[in-house]
Order: C-alpha cells, then sequence, then structure tokens
C-alpha cells in the first residue's frame, strides 16, 4: 500500500468518502481480493502469518466462496486497486436468534480503514450500502477496538451478546 493518501482534518466526512469508488469483490478470481488483504493485515498488524485467520488469501477465498459473501471497498478513481477501506460480508445463522427474532442474516466479518481515513466517512458510506439487507450483524472486541465499539453505540446498533472471549455481537436496529 503507498503513503499517498492527504491526511487533512475533514469537515463533511460524507463527501470526502463519496468522493471515493466504491467497488464489489463476489468472485474468487477478482485481483483485487488480494490488494484488499494486503489493506487488511496492513490495518491490524497481520504483516503475512498465515496462522490468523483473518489474515490468509486461502482464508479470503474460502469464505468468499460462499454466493452470499462479498467483499465491498472503497479506493480513489485515480488509483482503484490501491483500497483505503473494506468491508468483508458474509451469511450467518443466530443461535439463539437477535432480540428481533432473526435467526438467518448477513454478517460484517471484518473491516478496516486506513488510520488516515477513518475520520472520512467511509465505514457509514459503506454500511449505507448495505441497507436493503434485513438483518446485519458485526462484532468487536471494545477493548482492542474502542473505536469501532464507539462507532457502533453511537449509531444506536443493539448489543445482542457478549462472548467469553471479551468479543461483542452487534445487530443494526
Amino acid at each position: 500500500m503507498t503513503g499517498d493518501v492527504n491526511s487533512t482534518s475533514y469537515t463533511d466526512t460524507t463527501a470526502v468518502a463519496d468522493a471515493l469508488e466504491l467497488h464489489t469483490i463476489d468472485a474468487l478470481v477478482d485481483e483485487n481480493v488480494s490488494n484488499v488483504l494486503a489493506l487488511s493485515n496492513l490495518i491490524f498488524g497481520v504483516d503475512g502469518r498465515t496462522d490468523v485467520k483473518h489474515g490468509s488469501l486461502s482464508s479470503w477465498r474460502n469464505r468468499l466462496s460462499h454466493p452470499s459473501s462479498f467483499i465491498l471497498y472503497l479506493a480513489p478513481a485515480s488509483n482503484p486497486n490501491e483500497p483505503v477501506a473494506f468491508l468483508f460480508v458474509v451469511p450467518r445463522q443466530h443461535d439463539p436468534p437477535l432480540w428481533s427474532g432473526a435467526t438467518d442474516g448477513i454478517h460484517i466479518w471484518l473491516a478496516g480503514v486506513l488510520p488516515e481515513w477513518r475520520a472520512a466517512g467511509c465505514l457509514a458510506r459503506m454500511v449505507r450500502e448495505l441497507d436493503d439487507v434485513d438483518t446485519l450483524t458485526v462484532c468487536t472486541f471494545p477493548s482492542r477496538f474502542p473505536a469501532m465499539w464507539n462507532w457502533l453505540t453511537r449509531r444506536g446498533w443493539l448489543q445482542e451478546h457478549e462472548f467469553s472471549d471479551g468479543k461483542v455481537l452487534f445487530s443494526r436496529p
């Protein structure tokens, strides 16, 4: 990943995110899967380790092989092969059911935004693309990712379940 992104303080974050192009990957053969994986590994500090389930190409290909799975990513129009933000969405069943009673839905398995783009509305723009999804969930570790925890709670996402490892499942209201 190159670091030519301007780290200006943004006042209209939606306009900044809207200036980026939205791309969808829903096929294993898309050449940009490896570019988005590289972005994810950079954001999460995986550095090519294959022992981390979210850091290996084989794991990503396995998850992307489900017909309901896809990746959304944002990239500058001038460089569509250099993503700055992404969401990886997979189907998920819930047992016990969510507060809404739903047992099936779509789950944001992994999401990330480069630090210099985090105040630019990238995550909000990608989640808006999922507005037609009836049941949308995401998990986070509040102690490791407090900004994500804050982002979800500020937007009214419902805390569904806290797991023994500290991970928390949220659903979109």
